[in-house]
């Protein structure tokens, strides 16, 4: 797979499997089919969908759900609105995938998380796992933001995970 075919990833590993952070696969200038089989490829078992299903319309990836599952992974669709906060479905819909998200990367797998353009809700998502793993917020903002330097720059999104930290 040549450069520009590639849909792009950034990696954070952790001591057993890791995450990846993504835009949506399917857009940046490389197809849904092979966004898809890029990420599989990378061992990610499973993957985070922050992004509407009406987001997913817009960008012609409404099949996602579909085809990530048909690869054999699991897919979570846990919507965040753009530059928001999330939501109590949100906190609901992650306390059911939690669960399943440590346990594939206790197994060593790579869960891939995403929005539209894998920084801002991404990041919440990957702060979300990684305070249940134990991390420091500050420690989560630091790598997070080295990898996909957009992420928690909202007011709204610091100050909610900020409260979940706290929590």
């Amino acid at each position: 797979m040549t450069q520009e075919n590639q849909h792009p990833i950034w990696q954070l590993p952790l001591e057993r499997g890791g995450l990846v952070l993504t835009p949506c696969p399917g857009t940046k200038g490389v197809d849904l089919d092979t966004s898809l089989a890029q990420l599989k490829a990378e061992c990610v078992s499973t993957l985070v969908t922050a992004i509407s299903s009406q987001e997913m319309d817009n960008k012609g990836v409404s099949e996602l759900g579909y085809k990530v599952q048909a690869l054999g992974m699991q897919w979570y669709h846990l919507v965040i609105e753009d530059d928001c906060a999330p939501d109590q479905d949100f906190s609901q819909r992650w306390e059911s995938a939690s669960t399943s998200l440590h346990q594939a990367i206790e197994q060593g797998q790579k869960v891939a998380m995403h929005c539209m353009g894998g920084s801002g809700r991404t990041g919440l998502l990957a702060a979300h796992f990684l305070l249940e793993k134990g991390w420091q917020l500050e420690e989560i903002i630091s790598k997070v933001q080295a990898l996909r330097p957009g992420a928690f720059t909202k007011q709204v999104q610091v100050d909610y995970i900020k409260q979940v930290a706290n929590a």
